[in-house]
């Protein structure tokens, strides 16, 4: 935890030999900075606090010099993280609704904050209430969330939820009224504490129900005819196309959308192997977020065209019955991996950088988790990736029952 109220002084010196001295704090959205003045020459210096991304890459960010430096000084050139630090220096002026919801009185709150420009991240960061519910007695909880993640907030365990009104790709800048509204609820407790909010939040399973209220798939209790869902994207990062450099080229054509029919097909026809594998004791379904083409009757077509509350608990009771989902790497992948039997995730050859970040396990045994939770290359041929989802769906059992034995030596 970082303490923000009382403030604790950095204790950092300016190149003038001057001392910095604390101005305010920053809330761009994914970065949390203090904002500091040097007593002698006035130059601006913001650090942002070592939250989130942060906890991993540190930065200060000097807005006279345009600079982003690390701790040991060295230039960081830039990326997707430092840029939403450089989008200080062009805030966005415009109105920001905080909706506040006080739950329970604290004087003394533990704040985390789950704002980010990508769904996934802030989703991560909210799964970090697992272990501060579990660990925090005697701070109040207060989330801060986007409407989006609004409805996973177990609420009886928290303080308070500070609900701003702004998308995803919005946090992409700086609004200067959000941060002022912020700063302002900060004036009515004793104590402030900041949430590390870990980028993979915790090291143990989790409990996804205590978020969506959805019970996970039950092996011990299955479905007469469980589902193999295949998670459907149509945004072009995240489409089954196996050539990236294609991939990568249309999209930097403005063309990526065209591909979207191949992964239609692809579906299509895995699903048509997969019938004839393992006939017709499963059922096979498509969920997630598009409309792109008719699938034919024996798929069950239940995408949605827009993520609402409601929508995402359907979509999470189809998870809850489906013995295996797979889908392609990303951020679309966490819930379905929380609720079903088994996942599949299909990795994309630049991005094994980010491995099993998009699934959340739910197995005890790491020989289990190896054998129900599955990354594997996106390049992969259609027949492999039907082999190893028959070989899953139907050699479970046999599986387990290895390493099922009584005490007798």
């Amino acid at each position: 935890m970082i303490q923000i109220k009382p403030y604790m002084l950095t204790n950092c010196s300016c190149s003038c030999g001057g001392d910095f001295s604390f101005s305010e704090l920053i809330w761009q959205g994914l970065h949390i900075c203090e904002k500091l003045i040097c007593t002698k020459c006035g130059k601006v210096r913001i650090n942002s606090l070592e939250i989130n991304q942060s906890g991993i890459e540190p930065y200060i960010y000097y807005p006279d010099s345009e600079l982003i430096c690390d701790h040991e000084g060295n230039v960081v050139p830039d990326n997707w993280f430092s840029k939403k630090l450089r989008c200080l220096a062009n805030p966005v002026i415009r109105d920001v609704d905080l909706k506040i919801e006080i739950i329970n009185k604290f004087d003394r709150v533990l704040i985390l904050n789950t704002l980010d420009y990508i769904y996934g991240h802030s989703f991560l960061y909210l799964l970090n209430l697992q272990r501060i519910i579990k660990s925090e007695k005697k701070l109040g909880i207060i989330v801060i969330i986007q409407p989006m993640l609004r409805w996973l907030i177990p609420e009886k365990n928290v303080a308070e939820i500070w609900t701003v009104d702004l998308g995803f790709r919005d946090f992409n800048n700086f609004y200067p009224d959000l941060s002022v509204k912020i700063n302002s609820e900060l004036a009515r407790f004793k104590k402030v504490m900041l949430s590390k909010a870990y980028v993979i939040p915790t090291n143990e399973n989790i409990n996804i129900q205590a978020f969506t209220g959805i019970k996970p798939y039950n092996f011990l209790n299955e479905p007469s005819f469980p589902s193999i869902t295949f998670i459907w994207r149509e945004d072009p990062d995240r489409l089954w196309i196996r050539n990236i450099y294609l991939l990568k080229g249309f999209k930097k054509a403005g063309l990526g959308k065209i591909l979207i029919p191949f992964q239609y097909l692809r579906v299509i026809y895995l699903f048509r192997l997969l019938r004839r594998t393992i006939g017709t004791k499963f059922t096979y379904s498509v969920a997630g977020l598009g409309d792109f083409g008719s699938f034919p009757s024996y798929i069950r077509d239940l995408r949605i065209k827009k993520f609402t509350e409601d929508a995402e608990k359907m979509l999470c009771e189809i998870y809850s019955e489906s013995t295996l989902v797979i889908g392609i790497h990303g951020s679309g992948m966490l819930l379905p991996s929380a609720h079903a039997g088994m996942t599949v995730s299909l990795m994309p050859s630049k991005r094994w950088g980010n491995y099993a970040e998009d699934i959340l396990f739910t197995e005890k045994d790491v020989r289990l988790a190896s054998f129900q939770r599955r990354i594997v290359p996106l390049n992969l041929s259609i027949f492999e990736i039907r082999d190893i989802i028959a070989d899953m769906v139907t050699g479970r059992k046999p599986f387990i029952q290895k390493f099922i034995h009584t005490e007798d030596l």
